[in-house]
């Protein structure tokens, strides 16, 4: 049987100001070479870490060669994904049997120490009484995040990211919705928790106020109970250092992931950031079931 894992944090810091006109700061970016993954992590040998990135998806050009590219290059072992339920790429038991096949046909060809890891990210709270538990064996972990509640207006699961900003609601009550959810979700059969506790646009001002130690404690004890890690994402504003601060003083596991749209490369400032800010070691990261065996 597989183990079962959740969760995931993570953190975005970044941006610029210049003073160049729009033409030559579009003259400046034509000019710049593409930026080499090498590049975009300098930091990382220097860490002593042995990071996985899980949550790479196959989608806008990205694929499993690039990603086992990137791992050449870095030391960044990478663990690839695409997005499971309805109306989602993996939509049935037979597309997402032909996804992992073919991943296992490429990592076929590698050295096992080169091999990807095979997930998927769950969208459908039910996931796990439609998916083949055949095929579930078969994954090296299943991602999830909090950020589909519900039904809109149209009948459709609710995508958080898409309310307005003046969206209205009584916030107080919506937020116990939204906690219950978060604790649904991290008490599915997940291996990792991503992007933990978001907040939409139009209540994020909010998080201190309505994300109290009482509340975190509670998500990140059923975390550590699941054996669910914990993301911490590029470029995501989510969560904030003070919950990866008790996370760790909890003895929670962390996972790191991209999360990307397409396969340009990504801010990792946010991975850097708590890495030195809690001197991160390789006994508070995450491990898939078959992570030894890769090794």
């Amino acid at each position: 049987m597989r183990k079962i894992f959740t969760a995931v944090l993570v953190f975005a810091v970044f941006g610029a100001a210049f003073a160049l006109s729009a033409s030559s700061v579009a003259a400046q970016d034509a000019a710049k070479p593409a930026r080499t993954f090498e590049e975009y992590v300098p930091w990382l040998a220097q860490t002593g870490l042995d990071l996985t990135d899980y949550h790479i998806h196959l989608r806008g050009g990205m694929t499993a060669q690039k990603a086992v590219e990137r791992a050449r290059k870095t030391g960044l072992k990478s663990g690839v994904l695409e997005n499971c339920g309805r109306d989602w790429p993996l939509s049935t038991n037979e597309i997402l049997d032909r996804f992992i096949a073919e991943i296992e046909a490429y990592n076929a060809t590698l050295p096992p120490s080169e091999r990807v890891k095979i997930g998927i990210q769950v969208n459908d709270r039910d996931w796990f009484k439609t998916i083949d538990p055949k095929i579930y064996r078969r994954l090296d972990y299943v991602l999830a995040d909090t950020m589909i509640m519900g039904v809109g207006a149209d009948g459709k699961p609710q995508k958080l990211w898409l309310l307005p900003k003046d969206y209205e609601t009584d916030e107080d009550v919506w937020f116990e919705r939204y906690f219950q959810h978060c604790m649904t979700v991290v008490n599915e059969p997940v291996d990792i928790l991503a992007n933990v506790t978001y907040l939409p646009d139009f209540i994020a001002d909010r998080y201190d106020e309505l994300w109290t130690e009482a509340r975190m404690r509670t998500l990140i004890q059923a975390a550590i109970d699941n054996n669910v890690a914990l993301e911490v994402q590029a470029e995501s504003a989510f969560p904030k250092p003070r919950f990866v601060e008790l996370a760790l003083e909890m003895g929670a596991k962390l996972s790191f992931g991209s999360n990307n749209f397409d396969d340009v490369l990504k801010d990792s400032s946010a991975w850097k950031a708590t890495i030195e800010r809690f001197e991160i070691k390789n006994e508070n990261l995450w491990r898939d079931v078959n992570w030894e065996a890769a090794k």
